[in-house]
């Protein structure tokens, strides 16, 4: 945040009575008189404590728009609008002339006119709100976000029959979706190769929107450029027009008027000067992107013809003939003016992919996704794209603001952080004070609402209350009150609210208020904490009366906060937060929004040290450990920190792949322990630093080669601070995810009684179609599906039933292939043709065995099949054991087998069904599974 104001004169103890007494008159003042009485000279007062984006500039407000410093005005507005909005300071450098009344309306008239442009005609009054007088000192423009890309200059030009017209941001849309090839030259009108002069030609009789008409070289020209030069500069708008419609032709040479033939005059010198700078035009010019180079004679061309019968005192006489073809994807003269706002607060112009990038961000889709998941309307300048289940976004509100009323201050556990007993208490105590029925508290830079600017070590923390009677405000508890920490309390107010708008879609005007509480340590027997220094009341209108919040805004506000949360890439995991502006606005670039439980899991239990998450296949847990484990990078774990155990090299190989912990299956994890205790290792002992352990499919896991469970607890314990007084709690986080409904093996997991520990349960399906669900829900028994571990005794029933998360079919019933023994591989390979030829990329399928050695026979001949086929990617032929925890859209499962004494299979079924998100195949070649296979009745329906 910029600014250019200093607070720090303001009282330093509002708890004296005198002090208070002005901050009441100044309440009674505000209540009474409303909005209407805000000042230019009360934003300059206050300007620190606005949560916005700050730009500054100089004006003249006595001169041409265009004029001297007026000219950053415009870029400056362009830029807020495209990054969420804020606040414009315009310093008014004639304040203290002799200028009028009518010099403000003159000067401000023009802006809003250019300023009506930029938003494409939109009322403006719906995006600007003007604070200030002709002889204030500062002025100041609040801007709220543009509900798409704005662009001060477009440079791409359409053509009318007679001229040509800037594109508006609606035929720029256009423009750039556009696609196919590029027109032949030969397409556009006939060029006739014989003129006359004076006279019109039988084919060139008048102007239309392929053709246009220029005489440069007229008596009355006398501006003394060179002929080749207004060639190139005439050139410029044509050029675009011509290739962004049908193509077409500038002659040169024949005026507008009666199209007669008069040529230019043009030497043999200016006519390879005219080519050269043609030529070199041609190179700043946009096709489509700025990759492609234009060929002249095949997306451009220049001809010369010489007049016939010109008068002999008027020289070389030709008609030059500029052709453009048809380029769909837009043509631009030079890169788009259009700017934002970069990180370090600067003003910076778009290149001309990212503003391509940015103008589409809006309009970006996936259709494939469309059958299971909710596009968001995220209608803002820079929105990424985001998917959710339906009814996400209001189930998770539901949740947040139900949780408000009883724990108001969000997430639990977040204010353990500060040692002090007595300032936690404090700033609990304050809290309370702005308590609303209406109204959600968040402590900031937790799970989700990660800021990127470090705190001042001085500061306690930050809390976000969103209220709608209040509004929003942003609350700082510090020990040291300066410049630098008014500074940092205003900017992580103004970062949150642009995370809301350009990531969370908010398009309301609302404003973000913040306030910096100083705490001290009073010296008496209490010894209690106390707060010395509430700089401004939090009830003085700082806003312009548009910005003052309601229900429909508050609910809205709540809504993007939660997108910005519980966005993430589904293909490493990351945050929308942890995305920068390229990659959020990448053509490619989408994200999933976490389910309900998913978000409520990491929330509510950010701060659990130990916990035991359960859900049913499907329910996302490996998605939500990899959250976890990104949150724990984020608040400074090293990689070498946590430890990442699975069961299965395949899971473990894919959490590997995203480079963020260290991972290990069980049995190596067991080898690399009893290597250093053997001394058959001299490095340093091995998972020394390990203080978090995340185990993922649990149930999987078996008690032998090792205690696996007590080595990994207690190198959770093994980098503990101090004596706490209970032993058992972990000094770093141990989460388990399991689902005993797919605990196939009849052997002892290793699991110690889960009874009295911190349980969590999620139920919500969102991996399978709902054929598939539905088999699957055949192989877990009604207990199972109520309550999947006798000893979780703590979960509700309810939160316990699995769920489907959306109402997806996929059209496509489980199949169940029955052949002989001997048939099973020319059945796998028959199905295997089968479901590539429904266009299925063979890196989505994976065939899934009971055996090793079954695994062993098969391949050979699927990889036949594979390289007949002519595709280059193998697929995936692993056991159902071995690809426990991973997903395919098509899943062919094959002779599907298990040793009973040792295993259920049951669950062995439910294992291998809930891989499948689309398409489920299972070939048998028993007629005893055939029938347990083909059951379509459940016990629990």
């Amino acid at each position: 945040m910029e600014s250019d104001v200093d607070t720090s004169n303001q009282p330093d103890n509002l708890c004296d009575p005198k002090n208070m007494d002005r901050v009441h008159k100044v309440k009674r003042k505000r209540k009474h008189s409303g909005t209407t009485t805000l000042s230019a000279e009360e934003i300059t007062r206050n300007l620190q404590r606005y949560g916005e984006t700050v730009l500054h500039c100089a004006v003249h407000i006595s001169k041409n728009i265009r004029d001297s410093e007026n000219g950053s005005v415009l870029k400056c507005i362009c830029a807020l609008l495209n990054s969420g909005g804020g606040i414009l300071h315009m310093q008014n450098l004639d304040y203290d002339t002799r200028v009028q009344p009518k010099d403000m309306d003159t000067w401000w008239s023009a802006m809003e006119n250019k300023m009506a442009d930029i938003i494409s005609g939109d009322d403006i009054c719906n995006y600007f709100d003007m604070i200030g007088n002709y002889d204030d000192k500062d002025l100041y423009l609040f801007v709220k976000t543009a509900e798409h890309l704005c662009t001060l200059d477009y440079y791409c030009r359409l053509p009318t029959d007679t001229a040509t017209h800037e594109v508006s941001y609606h035929s720029a849309m256009k423009l750039l979706t556009a696609t196919g090839e590029p027109s032949d030259l030969c397409d556009l009108p006939h060029i006739p190769t014989e003129y006359h002069y004076g006279q019109t030609h039988e084919s060139l009789k008048q102007e239309t929107k392929q053709i246009q008409f220029k005489q440069l070289s007229a008596p009355s020209s006398r501006d003394g450029k060179s002929l080749p030069s207004k060639i190139k500069y005439t050139v410029t708008r044509y050029l675009s027009a011509f290739a962004n419609h049908e193509g077409g032709h500038i002659y040169f040479g024949i005026e507008d008027v009666k199209a007669a033939v008069l040529g230019e005059e043009l030497s043999e010198e200016e006519q390879q000067r005219t080519v050269d700078l043609m030529v070199a035009k041609m190179q700043p010019v946009i096709w489509g992107n700025t990759e492609f180079q234009p060929i002249r004679g095949k997306h451009w061309n220049i001809q010369f013809f010489p007049v016939n019968d010109s008068p002999r005192v008027m020289g070389r006489r030709m008609v030059i003939v500029v052709s453009v073809c048809k380029f769909p994807g837009g043509v631009f003269t030079s890169v788009p003016e259009s700017y934002y706002i970069n990180d370090y607060g600067g003003v910076e112009k778009w290149s001309f992919q990212l503003w391509k990038q940015a103008l589409r961000s809006s309009h970006r889709d996936k259709p494939e996704l469309h059958n299971r998941f909710v596009k968001l309307a995220l209608n803002v300048p820079q929105a990424p794209l985001v998917f959710t289940l339906q009814r996400t976004v209001e189930a998770i509100t539901d949740k947040l603001l139900q949780r408000s009323k009883t724990e108001w201050l969000q997430p639990r556990h977040a204010l353990d952080v500060i040692s002090d007993p007595r300032k936690k208490e404090f700033v609990r105590d304050t809290l309370e004070q702005y308590r609303d029925m209406d109204s959600i508290c968040i402590v900031v830079n937790c799970w989700g609402l990660q800021v990127t600017l470090p705190p001042p070590k001085c500061v306690l923390c930050d809390v976000l209350i969103i209220s709608e009677t209040r509004g929003c405000q942003l609350l700082t508890f510090t020990e040291v009150v300066n410049c630098r920490t008014r500074e940092y309390s205003s900017s992580v107010a103004a970062f949150l609210k642009s995370r809301m708008v350009l990531h969370g879609g908010c398009t309301d005007k609302f404003g973000v208020t913040c306030q910096v509480l100083h705490i001290i340590e009073k010296c008496n027997h209490s010894g209690s904490a106390c707060s010395r220094n509430l700089e401004t009341s939090d009830d003085e209108d700082l806003y312009p009366s548009h910005f003052n919040m309601n229900a429909h805004k508050y609910g809205n506000l709540i809504r993007s906060l939660i997108v910005c949360m519980a966005a993430y890439k589904p293909v490493d995991f990351t945050t929308l937060a942890a995305g920068n502006r390229e990659e959020v606005l990448a053509n490619m670039s989408y994200f999933f929004l976490l389910t309900s439980d998913q978000f409520d899991l990491l929330w509510s239990q950010q701060f659990t040290k130990e916990l035991w998450i359960h859900g049913p296949p499907g329910s996302g847990k490996t998605v939500a450990a990899v959250q976890l484990i990104q949150e724990l990078r984020r608040r400074g774990s090293g990689q070498h920190e946590i430890l990442y155990l699975a069961e299965n090299d395949m899971l473990c190989s894919y959490v590997r792949s995203f480079n963020i912990c260290k991972v290990c299956t069980r049995r190596n994890f067991l080898k690399k322990i009893q290597k250093v205790e053997n001394k058959h290792d001299t490095s340093k002992k091995a998972f020394s630093y390990i203080s978090n352990v995340i185990i993922d499919e649990a149930q999987n896991f078996k008690a032998r080669d090792g205690d696996w469970y007590k080595l990994t607890n207690e190198l959770t314990k093994q980098h503990r601070v101090g004596d706490l007084k209970d032993k058992t709690v972990p000094a770093g986080y141990f989460w388990v995810f399991m689902d005993y409904s797919q605990k196939v093996h009849k052997f002892e997991a290793g699991l110690p009684s889960i009874v009295g520990k911190n349980n969590f349960m999620l139920s919500e399906v969102s991996r399978n179609s709902k054929e598939i669900f539905d088999y699957a829900m055949n192989f877990m028994t009604p207990k199972e599906k109520l309550i999947a571990n006798d000893q979780v005794q703590g979960l509700k029933m309810g939160e316990s039933l699995p769920k489907l998360g959306h109402d997806y079919s996929s059209g496509r019933n489980v199949d169940i292939v029955s052949c002989s023994s001997s048939e099973v591989n020319d059945a796998v390979v028959k199905v295997l043709s089968s479901v590539l030829g429904t266009g299925v990329d063979i890196k989505d399928i994976a065939i899934l065995v009971g055996r090793r050695q079954d695994k062993e026979v098969m391949t050979p001949s699927v990889k036949n099949l594979v390289e007949r086929s002519g595709v280059k990617d193998s697929v995936t032929i692993d056991t159902v054991k071995g690809f426990s925890g991973m997903d395919r859209s098509a899943i062919i499962g094959v002779n599907p087998r298990v040793n009973e004494d040792h295993a259920d299979f049951s669950k062995y079924l439910l294992s291998l069904a809930t891989r499948a998100r689309d398409s489920l195949v299972i070939i048998t070649p028993s007629d005893k599974n055939q029938e347990k296979l083909s059951c379509n009745t459940s016990e629990y329906l």
